[in-house]
């Protein structure tokens, strides 16, 4: 990726347009390969950090992160809502095409089966197989079983049978029942006398007299019993964080790919008895702080062991920010929409990737994903991809190592939480009807009233506030046209390969 010198975060956001991705890159086995740690953040928007322009909080861990290694200015979640980017982040699979609730459209609660089928293909399951100790801490979000499952037996199939060696976490998101951690297979600290029962029906609820009110508060969906499991939301960060320390710590001696998915700064906002209070900006802004010191956490662990040369970490978020303004803070910068919509808001996220040894340090306008943290990851691990695997992650490694005309994404899909679809290519933002684009908090559609499709120039127009789609139709339509391709089109990640990226 071109490297520019280090930008203030007020950056021009001029997309250049770039040609399509020529191919994917295949290490070979003797190339460095270093440990991997991805980062994703819970509803950070692009706009929370120093390094993307915020002044009304302090981020140095973030800051120092993109300091130290390159920050994307157009990097996106490949969704808007947590579900299906994580969905898309393990797989490399577009959420669209997998036809399951929670994944194209929604997201899963924690009454969800496990919606990664085993016999897929994963990065945690190529790098398993390549000799990392792979581990997942913090939020899944992805379910369990085979049918709705049930926490006072093992859960499984889950992250372990996806690749994941280890996983400790909670089941879908801290506004949501059962609210207990899992380790493994089996819920932590469960009183077999007082078992879970939990439901997402109301009238079901009703029934069993069931309660939406578990580990202090009201959540969503309803339940009883497992009492002594509860997690305590003051110490869920804490905990989360000591378990990715541990993690790195036990490991350190093996090649590992840690996975870090902690539930700052999703809600219920409540941060730690450390930060309450501390950002001057609400709770959220709180909890975001709480976040950067568990990221400063990491970094610190890997400097004491000497681990941070060779380790390539990647940071970003599952979604954009649910809010888009705090006392003055903009979480989603100067971007139109929040968490869930079509605009860039729902989906543009803070992008870094740091390795030390290998990545030069700086600033990119290149469009990256969530999506193509797979392909990009097993490259720098020196995995070959079996032809068809991550079918829609792009391997973005030498364009991030500087390689001179290395390949790089052009066009991208992006989905809103009602699963609605838009694309993004160069400089063009493209929404099929923009009466769609609110996500979930669009009004029904009526189907005999005319789409009326959205074109926007985020060059010039980053709040996306001029509709071109009459001035420009054969834009918008050859965005159209590129929309139905991909949809058709059940690979896009090229299948040939070309020398090493990453030798020595």
């Amino acid at each position: 990726m071109k490297t520019l010198p280090f930008l203030a975060a007020s950056v021009s956001l001029v997309l250049a347009t770039v040609p399509p991705l020529a191919a994917a890159v295949s290490p070979p086995a003797s190339a460095a390969k270093p440990n991997i740690i991805v980062i994703l953040a819970d509803d950070i928007g692009w706009g929370d950090a120093g390094c993307y322009g915020a002044t009304k909080v302090n981020t140095p861990n973030i800051d120092r992160l993109a300091r130290e290694g390159q920050r994307f200015v157009n990097g996106h979640a490949s969704a808007a809502v947590c579900t299906p980017t994580r969905y898309s982040m393990l797989t490399g699979q577009y959420s669209f095409r997998r036809d399951v609730r929670g994944v194209n459209s929604g997201v899963a609660n924690g009454a969800a089966p496990l919606v990664i089928p085993t016999d897929m293909i994963t990065a945690p399951g190529l790098l398993q197989k390549a000799g990392y100790h792979t581990g997942l801490v913090g939020k899944w979000h992805l379910g369990f079983g085979l049918t709705k499952p049930d926490y006072n037996k093992e859960l499984r199939p889950g992250p372990l049978e996806i690749g994941f060696d280890e996983f400790f976490g909670i089941p879908a998101t801290n506004d949501r029942i059962p609210t207990v951690l899992v380790r493994n297979h089996n819920v932590v600290g469960l009183d077999p006398a007082d078992p879970i029962e939990y439901t997402y029906d109301k009238k079901e609820a009703e029934t069993l007299g069931l309660s939406p009110w578990a580990a202090g508060r009201n959540r969503i969906g309803w339940g009883k019993g497992g009492k002594a499991a509860w997690w305590d939301d003051k110490k869920l960060a804490d905990v989360n964080t000591k378990e990715a320390v541990q993690f790195i710590e036990r490991n350190k001696d093996n090649k590992f790919f840690l996975y870090y998915a902690p539930h700052d700064v999703h809600a219920p906002k409540i941060p730690g008895p450390r930060f309450a209070g501390t950002s001057g900006l609400g709770e959220r802004a709180d909890m975001l702080l709480e976040f950067d010191d568990s990221l400063g956490q990491l970094l610190q662990t890997l400097e004491r062991l000497g681990l941070s040369n060779d380790t390539l970490i990647i940071y970003s978020s599952d979604n954009g920010a649910y809010v888009n303004d705090e006392d003055g803070h903009r979480p989603t910068g100067p971007f139109r929409g929040i968490k869930s919509t079509s605009w860039e808001g729902g989906t543009r996220v803070p992008f870094i990737v740091r390795w030390p040894a290998r990545i030069p340090a700086g600033v990119s306008e290149d469009l990256v994903s969530t999506i193509d943290i797979p392909a990009t990851i097993s490259a720098a691990a020196g995995v070959a991809l079996p032809e068809n695997s991550l079918p829609d992650s792009f391997n973005l490694l030498p364009a991030m190592l500087g390689e001179k005309d290395a390949p790089k994404r052009h066009d991208l899909i992006l989905q809103c939480g009602s699963g609605y679809l838009s694309v993004r290519s160069g400089p063009w933002k493209y929404i099929p009807d923009l009466a769609l684009a609110e996500g979930w908090k669009s009004a029904k559609k009526d189907p005999a009233v005319p789409a009326r499709p959205g074109l926007f120039n985020l060059s010039n127009d980053p709040g996306e506030t001029k509709n071109l789609a009459n001035e420009n139709p054969s834009e918008a339509q050859r965005l159209a046209d590129l929309l139905a391709r991909t949809k058709s089109t059940p690979v896009t990640r090229p299948q040939a390969t070309i020398a090493s990226a990453v030798a020595l």
